[in-house]
């Protein structure tokens, strides 16, 4: 009997080829061609898993052959419903962009006067540590962490634990002015 290295018989390879032949030709009508083989590759694991590698096989009541084919449409249905719910999903997160409400007069009052209070805390920090002070407003108009400790030729992780320290040193003044931070 001629058989595969792996010990199965050749009829059965030969069997799968036909099938897969037949299977591509027919999900190549259904769906669209970069989506061709891995429909009909899921379809023949569902095939080759039921151990359905004969053509005069019976499942579930139905020939092999025709069930096999019941597979692939099965196969096609679950294709087009994830396409579907994956549409849904990249269209409801485009369209779901929450815009934040605009601050109401009081908050932006609030924000105001709380970012002023902030600076001027910031200023009078130059004062007493100027690095400090510095490093903070810095940091307070927009500069980024790493591009801060290469301006002060510093290593990154020495100006981390420095800007931790100083913005203790921030909080506890501004907890003296009344301002929980």
């Amino acid at each position: 009997m001629n058989t595969t290295p792996s010990g199965e018989p050749r009829a059965t390879e030969a069997w799968l080829a036909r099938l897969r032949e037949r299977l591509l030709a027919v999900a190549s009508r259904r769906v669209p061609a970069e989506a061709v083989e891995d429909v009909v590759q899921d379809a023949l694991r569902v095939i080759v898993e039921r151990k359905v590698l004969e053509a005069g096989a019976v499942i579930d009541d139905l020939p092999g052959l025709a069930w096999c084919f019941q597979v692939l449409r099965n196969t096609i249905g679950n294709y087009y419903q994830k396409t579907r719910t994956r549409r849904a999903w990249q269209e409801q997160a485009s369209s779901h962009v929450e815009t934040p409400a605009p601050p109401t007069p009081l908050d932006a009052l609030e924000s105001e006067e709380a970012t002023r209070v902030i600076l001027a805390t910031l200023r009078e920090m130059r004062d007493d540590s100027e690095s400090c002070g510095r490093y903070l407003e810095r940091l307070a108009h927009g500069a980024a962490p790493a591009d801060l400790a290469r301006a002060e030729g510093v290593d990154p992780a020495v100006l981390y634990r420095r800007i931790y320290r100083c913005r203790y040193k921030l909080r506890m003044r501004l907890i003296e002015r009344g301002i929980l931070a």
